[in-house]
């Protein structure tokens, strides 16, 4: 089953020596009070009730090979024998004196742990299992000989293959097991023994009765280990009874357990699944710790669709609203450098506080950034629960661990913590960019890019059958891969011309990654087959502000594109608006009166198509659509509206939501109003939460009635995005977040030009922008009026 435990239970085993106790549990990430007698034994009567657990199932396994070998020597001289005498000594050498030895420990225990609170004496007996370890030597030197026989006897002994093919145990839920696998059973075993003892010694209080003997059967053990050398695996098997250990998969993952986002290394090797916590070193980049494994044999993949409901954690952070206190964070840092570098001072105490607090938020971002859901369980009895950024590298998890499972053998393999260590030191040489970019950086590396990436996708070239073809990208941010423009689909053809433009942004990036899909028809299902795929290093010593033609090998095809990099330096100067003419730039009241509606018509438009097709689109208003789709839809809602509404259900969603921002922001004046913007901020900033709520109510009667009919309009469809969250990830915080700088934001000179001030200005507006659309979000989804008189706007299209 699964073994919990630390490197430290691992590297004990060739020392002998228990090591110094930590305070709390090994398992913890922060330092906590050490705990009481009473708290480390009452863990140490669970661990031993896991004990009597574990040999319960292990006695049942030696008691059937004990009444499988009383069978067949009472068949020997019958017409229904089927081994040989010399045989059946050779299979079942010592499985009698060894079932006999574990049965005595296991009743011992019980006996012990049923009287937990008479002073039991569980030490007595480990060292009476230490004491008989001479059996397991005898068996171990004759285990090669055994299976050997198993193996001949398969495959000459028809009646011997019958027998054995499918043998139940009572302790195994009906899951049948072959003879070698029991036979293996106490090969695992005898090093299994010297970890139990090791975590119980690391509870035991050294004042404690039983603390001597434990440590006399453990040196007992480890004794016993030295010499037999079971260490290194290769002494206890024959070469071709062990295939060699190799990654298969492995990939930087965050953990969700305990209600706690956690850093971990996920290593899939062909024989067994492994999470290991990542740990800085001084010395070195990074080093692990084994936290749990799993055989692979015993691994189940949970909602494998991604069907199941989302993952409802404890205290979520809005991510949105940290990657914004970042972006302001590094612009800060950035211009306090470029001055210093100007003037030719060295770093201040100020520069260097913002770098240790942008190295904070970045860590966090790290951690809170992938939201996608990935589960594995044991024996479908305990779940582990992962969060991936993308869906293609789920897929390749998915894939990988149902391939292993088709052509893997499904013997359940009983490695070592220690043995798995060294599998995991060995590979972290060729592990590669697989740890992600950010945790594995120094300060020689390239700076990380920031801005945006254009790209003009023009044709694929290969294809030998007329297929429905599209284009996904991806690029890293902060170790994490994550989606962030698809191109439109070219249906029924051999040479796709897409002639599309897409901007990514870059947030801490240094890998583009180029997924080719097919969508297919199958029984009347749509599915996506994935037909090629490419990833490149995005580096300043190729990319420029002007476009390059690049053509990448997709295997089979070959994708051609122009490529170009606009820093974050460009990407922060604002585009201005275009002339006060159609809907764009100007003043939403002008925009009504001129339609005679409630609402402008380019955002009933909008809001009307995402709510027809795009509700359930993971990310809604987070993905970047077409660019050049975005301003091809923006002109012709400037000269021809009724063409614009039906050119908008042919683009895919992501440009109608990018146009439904555009036009926010595009606002002369937002929505709240410049006026009303320092009210609502110093009504936001009350510790009184009644008064808070008053004034927000008060403020917002106060706005024009078009504004409130337009505010209203979309925060109901920001309500009706939201109880889709199941589907399209689209949490309150995540729709304020994104919204509220467009909806409410300060007229445009109120931002300070200091760095200080820009960085105080910037990040306090970002959150109160957020956190007021929140507060009105919130309402409307609990069914609250907007108001304190309760008579808010009612919008509809029509004035």
């Amino acid at each position: 089953g699964v073994y919990s435990s630390s490197v430290e239970s691992a590297s004990f085993l060739s020392t002998g020596t228990p090591p110094a106790r930590k305070k709390g549990s090994r398992d913890s990430e922060q330092d906590e009070a050490p705990p009481s007698e009473a708290e480390m034994l009452a863990m140490c009567k669970c661990i031993v009730s896991s004990i009597i657990e574990s040999e319960t199932a292990y006695v049942d396994c030696l008691d059937t090979l004990n009444q499988y070998a009383r069978a067949l020597t009472s068949a020997i001289g019958t017409n229904q024998s089927v081994l040989s005498k010399e045989e059946i000594d050779t299979i079942f050498f010592k499985i009698e004196q060894l079932h006999e030895t574990h049965k005595n420990f296991r009743d011992g225990l019980r006996r012990n742990c049923e009287n937990w609170d008479a002073k039991p004496t569980i030490g007595e007996n480990f060292k009476f299992l230490a004491s008989r370890l001479e059996v397991y030597k005898l068996f171990l030197e004759n285990y090669s000989k055994a299976i050997e026989t198993v193996r001949h006897c398969n495959a000459s002994n028809m009646k011997f293959e019958e027998l054995f093919k499918n043998i139940k145990l009572n302790t195994s839920k009906g899951q049948p097991a072959t003879l070698e696998d029991l036979l293996h059973k106490p090969v695992a075993r005898v090093q299994k023994n010297a970890l139990v003892l090791h975590d119980l010694l690391h509870y035991i209080p050294s004042s404690h009765h039983d603390y001597n003997n434990l440590r006399a059967a453990l040196k007992l053990t480890q004794r016993f280990l030295n010499e037999l050398k079971l260490n290194s695996p290769e002494s206890m098997f024959p070469h071709q009874d062990r295939a060699p250990r190799h990654v298969v998969k492995n990939s930087f993952i965050v953990e969700y357990s305990e209600g706690h986002r956690k850093l971990r290394h996920l290593f899939l090797f062909n024989d067994v699944i492994v999470c290991a916590k990542y740990k800085p070193s001084s010395r070195q980049k990074f080093t692990f710790e084994v936290k749990w494994y799993i055989p692979l044999s015993l691994v189940t993949l949970i909602d494998a669709t991604g069907e199941m409901e989302p993952i409802k954690e404890d205290n979520k952070v809005n991510v949105c609203q940290l990657r914004s206190r970042t972006s302001t964070l590094r612009d800060v840092v950035t211009k306090e450098e470029r001055e210093n570098a100007r003037l030719g001072k060295p770093p201040g105490r100020n520069l260097e506080r913002n770098r240790k607090k942008l190295s904070e938020l970045e860590a966090q971002l790290v951690l809170h950034s992938p939201n996608l859901p990935f589960k594995i369980g044991f024996k479908n009895t305990k779940t582990y629960t992962f969060f991936l950024s993308s869906e293609f590298e789920r897929s390749q998890w998915i894939e990988a661990i149902n391939h292993l499972h088709m052509t893997a053998p499904q013997v359940v393999t009983t490695p070592s913590i220690l043995e798995l260590q060294s599998c995991i030191t060995s590979a972290r040489g060729c592990m590669g960019t697989n740890m992600g970019s950010f945790l594995t950086r120094t300060a020689k590396d390239e700076d990380l890019l920031f801005g945006d990436l254009l790209v003009t996708v023009h044709n694929l070239q290969g294809l030998t059958t007329p297929s429905d073809i599209y284009i996904c990208f991806e690029v890293d941010s902060y170790g994490h891969f994550f989606k962030k423009a698809k191109t439109k689909i070219c249906q029924n053809t051999m040479e796709p011309n897409f002639n599309q433009e897409v901007v990514i942004d870059l947030d801490g990036s240094q890998t583009l990654r180029i997924l080719c899909y097919e969508e297919q028809i199958k029984n009347g299902t749509t599915i996506t087959e994935l037909r090629g795929k490419a990833a490149f290093e995005l580096s300043r010593s190729w990319l420029t502000d002007k476009y390059q033609e690049k053509s990448f090998s997709l295997q089979d095809f070959t994708l051609n594109l122009s490529i170009k990099y606009n820093s974050s330096d460009v990407g922060l100067q604002r585009v201005p608006s275009c002339k006060p003419v159609g809907s764009f730039g100007i003043k939403v009241q002008q925009v009504c009166k001129k339609e005679k509606s409630a609402v402008p018509f380019v955002i009933t438009t909008c809001v009307r198509e995402v709510e027809r097709r795009g509700i359930n689109e993971v990310g809604l208003y987070r993905v970047s659509g077409s660019a050049s789709d975005l301003q091809r839809l923006k002109r012709t809602f400037e000269n021809d509206p009724y063409e614009a509404e039906q050119l908008l259900k042919e683009v895919d969603i992501n440009t109608v939501t990018g146009l439904l921002k555009l036009y926010l922001r595009e606002l002369p004046e937002a929505l709240f109003t410049d006026a009303l913007y320092p009210k609502f901020f110093e009504a936001f900033s009350k510790h009184d939460q009644e008064e808070k709520k008053n004034m927000l109510l008060s403020l917002f009667s106060k706005l024009p009635e078009v504004n409130q009919n337009v505010t209203v309009f979309l925060i109901d469809h920001m309500a009706k995005i939201n109880s889709n969250e199941a589907q399209n990830k689209m949490s309150l915080h995540n729709l304020a977040t994104v919204f509220g700088p467009s909806i409410i934001r300060p007229c445009s000179g109120a931002v300070g030009q200091s760095p200080s001030d820009l960085l105080t200005t910037s990040t306090v507006d970002v959150m109160a922008q957020a956190g007021i659309l929140y507060f009105f979000l919130r309402r409307r989804a609990a069914g609250l009026s907007l108001t304190l008189d309760g008579r808010e706007a009612s919008p509809t299209a029509e004035a």
